[in-house]
């Protein structure tokens, strides 16, 4: 039997089973190797000082949505409780902030336009390739003008040609330029649409009254799954597909946590906390980035939450009403994104070529994500300028400082004063609504029921013993302070109005002294505490609005395939004070139409003017101005095909000069 050998037959289950421990034997080597194990200490480090950093601030949030809620931290419930009596709490806080939403989204959710501009810049000197064209079209000028008049125009004639000329070139250019902003700007609203901003800055508006900070997230390109149709073969059915999409998001504040010590995001790390479900970490699998079988791996560990949650986030739960949240089946994991400076060489060990990572003693602009001891992505910023895809802002700004305050912050002790004069309100009115009785037990009989008072109640007494005149039961009025602890309540509540920067007439409170009894006067009012508003919503346009907008224009100019709505532009965000002076635009626009709604004042605007004016007016009223008023190409094509008009009969006129007839002369009024 010599040169024979045995074959041996493994079952495909086998071949699967060792195909997965070579899977894991791989990982497990990778997520072995010193660097890698230093990147993920480096980070838990890393994270341990940032936690430990927002102690306070985490405090002072808890306090923060506990002052919302109307809810007392426990250590003073039960000073109150032990002392016995009311435990109200009066939500004036709750008001306030409520009041400053409305009024912030008001101003920019509400306008019926986006709190934002695209612009196009202004046109410097005309580039060489720009001087070419013109002198080809000045050519073409001078040809006419030889064909028409049969002699060469003068020197100072060919000057102001050129001049006008090279005018009328610049003119198109901008209105190229402006043709090209208006694209990028309806495709960014479109991006917005989809993207989920208004949710998001829905919500983000509710962080900026409410804690230290608020946090705005995006873009973010996550791939998402459309519906479309499909007309093959005459049936119209449904299908689905894949895209990349740009998304925007709030993010808790409660889950970032910056470097210690620095004043901005960009100055230091950054870490945001993800408690994410089984099904939301399974669904980073073959996503572009992720390391599959690392996050395969942490699935298999189950819940990963000992080192990053501890008892605050319970605190958390139960005032944001996730009442037991502790307690669900389903697993959670908890991941910690990273966004940071890391060195070159542990990018490159993760397997980043050179290309990417040209040095590896350099510190480069990371994205990294941790699950338990898993490092599971591990990626270069992908922001051209390395900044964090986040955005912050505070109601009220403190200089040097990264986290702000809110209005709870602003108002706490008045609140505090406010709960305290209203318990004693309510123990007093308690206290004072019936006597306090003081009966001698001495001279009342046994069976005598002395727990219940009610009118023409006859009291059965003996004698006293010791022979006192005395009577057996007396009553005693206390003293009753509603008045005074009203008074006390009120005058902190106004103070709420100074302190906060909301008066309560914003919140539909008419009951206003003074000034403000008169429309006018009300008015005034109003016009003074708006100056306070504009300022946290200058806040908003520089450090939110105009950060956002510029980071999805940077991504439409380097990956959008639309060719026609690339340009150089910048962005300009409309805070109060903007929409302010875009109502008095509106108005002097109407103005204009009417003061030059003449044949002189149109001979010089012409009808393109005019429509161009109309549709601005437009566009302030709120209206689609492109179907009230036809856009220039519009009016340019309607104009070529309508045949051209003949010239009017002259007006028959009589030999003083005036109409023949009784007819009037025309007129443009």
């Amino acid at each position: 039997m010599a040169g024979l050998s045995l074959l041996r037959v493994v079952s495909n289950s086998d071949l699967q089973k060792q195909e997965e421990q070579r899977v894991r034997a791989e990982l497990e080597a990778r997520q072995a190797t010193p660097l890698l194990r230093g990147l993920a200490a480096h980070l838990k480090d890393c994270w341990e000082a940032a936690k430990d950093a927002k102690e306070v601030i985490r405090d002072k949030m808890l306090d923060a949505q506990r002052q919302r809620a109307g809810i007392y931290d426990d250590t003073k419930l039960n000073a109150i409780r032990a002392q016995g009596g009311s435990d109200i709490f009066m939500r004036i806080t709750e008001v306030k902030c409520r009041a400053a939403e409305s009024w912030l989204r008001d101003i920019l959710l509400d306008s019926g336009t986006p709190p934002w501009d695209l612009k196009p810049t202004p046109l410097p000197d005309l580039p060489p390739a720009d001087d070419k064209v013109l002198q080809e079209i000045f050519g073409q000028r001078i040809v006419e003008m030889l064909q028409a008049t049969g002699q060469a125009p003068d020197m100072a004639t060919m000057s102001e040609m050129r001049e006008v000329i090279a005018q009328e070139y610049r003119f198109k250019l901008l209105q190229m330029a402006q043709t090209r902003a208006d694209g990028m700007k309806n495709k960014i609203s479109d991006q917005f649409a989809q993207g989920g901003w208004a949710e998001a800055f829905n919500d983000f508006i509710t962080d900026l009254v409410t804690y230290p900070c608020a946090f705005l997230k995006g873009p973010v390109v996550r791939r998402k799954v459309e519906l479309g149709w499909d007309t093959t073969g005459g049936d119209t059915k449904i299908k689905t597909k894949e895209v990349l999409a740009p998304e925007f998001e709030r993010v808790d504040p409660f889950n970032i946590y910056p470097e210690p010590g620095i004043t901005r995001l960009e100055d230091g790390y950054l870490f945001q906390f993800h408690p994410l479900s089984r099904t939301e970490l399974a669904a980073l699998i073959g996503v572009p980035g992720y390391d599959s079988e690392a996050v395969r791996a942490a699935l298999e560990m189950g819940q990963i939450t000992s080192w990053v949650r501890d008892s605050h986030t319970n605190q958390q739960d139960e005032n944001e009403r996730k009442f037991r949240a502790w307690s669900r089946p389903t697993g959670m994991y908890d991941a910690l994104e990273f966004w940071g400076k890391i060195s070159g060489k542990m990018l490159r060990e993760w397997g980043l070529d050179e290309t990417a990572v040209p040095d590896e003693d350099r510190e480069y602009d990371a994205n990294v994500w941790l699950v338990g001891n898993y490092v599971i992505k591990a990626v270069l910023n992908y922001d051209p300028l390395g900044e964090k895809p986040y955005a912050k802002c505070s109601f009220i700004k403190v200089p040097g400082a990264f986290w702000g305050m809110g209005i709870p912050e602003m108002i706490e002790d008045i609140q505090n004063v406010c709960n305290a004069a209203a318990r004693a309100l309510v123990n007093n009115m308690g206290i004072a609504s019936g006597p306090q009785v003081e009966i001698n037990t001495d001279r009342v009989p046994v069976n005598e029921d002395i727990t219940q008072i009610h009118p023409w109640k006859i009291w059965q007494v003996n004698n006293d013993p010791s022979g006192s005149s005395a009577p057996a039961v007396r009553f005693t009025q206390p003293n009753d302070n509603a008045n005074t602890l009203m008074s006390v309540f009120e005058r902190f509540s106004r103070l709420a109005d100074d302190h906060s920067g909301i008066p309560s007439y914003i919140s539909g409170d008419m009951s206003v002294e003074g000034a403000g009894r008169t429309a006018s006067g009300l008015s005034m009012l109003m016009g003074s505490a708006g100056k306070g508003i504009r300022q946290v919503v200058m806040h908003i346009d520089s450090m939110v609005i105009k950060p956002i907008v510029e980071r999805i224009f940077v991504y439409n100019m380097r990956y959008d395939e639309d060719e026609s709505i690339k340009g150089d532009a910048v962005i300009v965000p409309l805070g109060a004070v903007n929409l302010a002076v875009k109502e008095t635009v509106n108005m002097r626009r109407i103005e204009f139409l009417n003061a030059t709604a003449n044949e002189y004042d149109m001979s010089i605007i012409g009808s393109e003017g005019r429509a161009s004016i109309l549709r601005e007016v437009a566009k302030g009223l709120q209206m689609q101005a492109d179907e009230v008023v036809p856009s220039r190409e519009k009016s340019s094509m309607i104009a070529r095909l309508q045949p051209p008009q003949q010239a009017a009969a002259p007006t028959p006129t009589q030999p003083d000069g005036s109409p023949k007839g009784g007819q009037e002369a025309n007129t443009v009024s």
